[in-house]
């Protein structure tokens, strides 16, 4: 259960067990178990007081009748639940069985709700829209999500955090609402701690950090196929994306219900990195990194500390600031320009490196070669303005570059290729271009869309503190070392340095008080740290003969 899936196909499968229920409601309740087991555990990890005290936020369609059959089994357990109706009817069955359980609907108005969450509720479950809802909370309920964003009490959405779109993830823009004359500017949806997801994950799970630690559940009727088994029947699910995480949310659910699975760990690496005895220091594949200038020194220093980091072969660099570069580290060997460079198996142009003819030669020179290429920054740039160089990458190696852009350098790039503005969501987007320029594209975020020939793998990194300057740099050059490693899978190969990358950030960040803001230096020296870790986990999944 690692793809996403559309809606319109989630509708589409969820049809096929409707048509098998044999009572009213029954998919829905089935839903709505795992949902209150879900919530147990969330109270069980919150040490929550006996009875605890739920809040449900009820809307008018699926999801509401979901949270309402879940409040009924929570009740049933012995805890207290209040519903809080968000929306112009309550879902007559759910309603039914909420009430006949002992359920409370309130009668107050959402705002005053919000304004007692912290001192009344322990847990607060999130049925107000499903995959059917607009864009934006408005009104009393986007009111009611802005206090119980503030409040401190746990949330569990059920499919997708209300107010965010189901498929793309996009939030909506911020707006204004008033209370009693009060006015606040809010950000019009849900941010979860948890988010349930049933069968199959939805874009808006590779898409927002507001859904928190996302999970899914498998649901079935009787002599019925899964909801997971028919998502994945037929070529479209070959399409669909994958979403797997690097780094475990630190408020994460450890001891989960049973069948109800976290968003997969990446099943990573696959052999052990220890040179042989045989080996040399060329085996592993030889990186060479032209990043950097007189200008921004640093980008050629963070890359090639990366690079050194990650492999045990030799890095070479080549640039002005080659004397520098060697003074900082001196395994790297280093030399004036790329003609003098020597022998390599991939190669890394662009963080740092200018814009200017000399940057234009040099990035004409490398996309001529046989050997991979990875284009970052300012060779992005060149690529966006520059049609003669995108002509020269489409004639490379179909998939032997790849690129690395943020999302502004993204768009630069979207316009200059003629693209526009895409609306669709990232790892679509992603795939378009990589389509257009047979190349691999890493579109870099919290949120990591990889797009090849033929997959897209979306990792969460699971924080976000590689968003610092030089960070880019640094991946630059911890790719570029996979890319010599393995430089006919340049996909696989930018799927393991993102989620390295993104380890690498969360070991640097800790703390003996916790996680804290992190330079891109320390991000680059918890490059072997991070690949240490990979190993372990890999060493263990082979057990002890392997």
């Amino acid at each position: 259960m690692s793809r996403m899936y559309p809606v319109a196909r989630i509708r589409t499968a969820e049809a096929t067990l409707l048509a098998a229920q044999t009572g009213p409601d029954q998919l829905m309740r089935e839903a709505a178990k795992a949902v209150a087991r879900t919530a147990t555990a969330m109270l069980d990890r919150l040490s929550a007081p006996e009875p605890a005290r739920v809040l449900l936020l009820v809307g008018s369609g699926g999801n509401g009748g979901d949270a309402l059959y879940a409040g009924s089994c929570l009740l049933r357990r012995g805890l207290r639940v209040d519903a809080l109706p968000l929306g112009p009817a309550r879902h007559e069955g759910g309603a039914r069985a909420f009430l006949d359980a002992g359920g409370t609907f309130l009668d107050a108005a959402p705002e005053e709700v919000g304004e007692r969450l912290a001192w009344t509720y322990h847990l607060a479950i999130d049925g107000i829209s499903g995959l059917g809802g607009r864009p934006g909370l408005t009104g009393p309920a986007a009111w009611l999500a802005d206090d119980l964003a503030h409040s401190g009490v746990p949330v569990l959405s059920i499919d997708t955090p209300s107010g965010l779109p189901a498929d793309a993830g996009r939030p909506p823009a911020p707006r204004e609402v008033t209370y009693r004359g009060a006015r606040r500017t809010v950000p019009g949806f849900i941010t979860a701690h948890v988010t349930l997801a049933f069968g199959g994950l939805r874009g808006v799970h590779g898409t927002s950090d507001a859904c928190g630690q996302v999970l899914c559940a498998d649901i079935a009727l009787p002599n019925a196929p899964s909801l997971a088994t028919v998502l994945d029947e037929g070529p479209h699910a070959l399409c669909a994306p994958f979403l797997y995480r690097a780094v475990p949310p630190h408020h994460a659910l450890s001891a989960l219900p049973e069948h109800i699975l976290p968003v997969a760990a990446l099943p990573l690496l696959t052999e052990e990195l220890e040179p042989a005895g045989e080996d040399d220091k060329y085996s592993s594949g030889v990186v060479g990194i032209l990043a950097g200038s007189a200008a921004y020194p640093g980008a050629g220093l963070l890359a090639a500390s990366a690079a050194v980091r990650a492999t045990p072969s030799m890095v070479r660099y080549a640039g002005s600031e080659h004397r520098s570069i060697v003074a900082a580290l001196p395994e790297v060997v280093a030399t004036p320009d790329a003609a003098m460079a020597g022998r390599v198996q991939a190669w890394v142009v662009g963080p740092g490196r200018g814009t200017g003819e000399e940057a234009v030669a040099e990035l004409d020179h490398v996309l001529s070669r046989p050997e991979p290429v990875l284009c970052d920054a300012d060779a992005l740039t060149l690529l966006a303005r520059r049609e003669d160089l995108r002509r020269r990458l489409l004639g490379r190696a179909p998939y032997s570059t790849v690129l690395t852009p943020h999302s502004g350098e993204f768009a630069r790039l979207r316009r200059g290729m003629g693209m526009g503005e895409g609306d669709g969501p990232r790892w679509e987007q992603a795939r378009e271009v990589a389509e257009a320029l047979r190349c691999v594209v890493l579109l870099k975020g919290r949120f990591t869309s990889i797009a090849g020939e033929a997959t897209v793998v979306t990792i969460d990194a699971g924080h976000s503190w590689a968003a610092t300057p030089g960070s880019g740099d640094v991946l630059s050059g911890l790719l570029g070392a996979w890319l010599a490693r393995m430089p006919h899978q340049p996909h696989r190969a930018a799927v393991i340095a993102t989620h390295l990358h993104a380890v690498a950030a969360r070991i640097a960040a800790e703390t003996p008080y916790g996680p804290a803001p992190v330079s891109a230096s320390r991000i680059a020296e918890a490059v072997s740290g991070a690949t240490a870790q990979e190993l372990r986990r890999y060493r263990a999944a082979r057990g002890p003969w392997g």
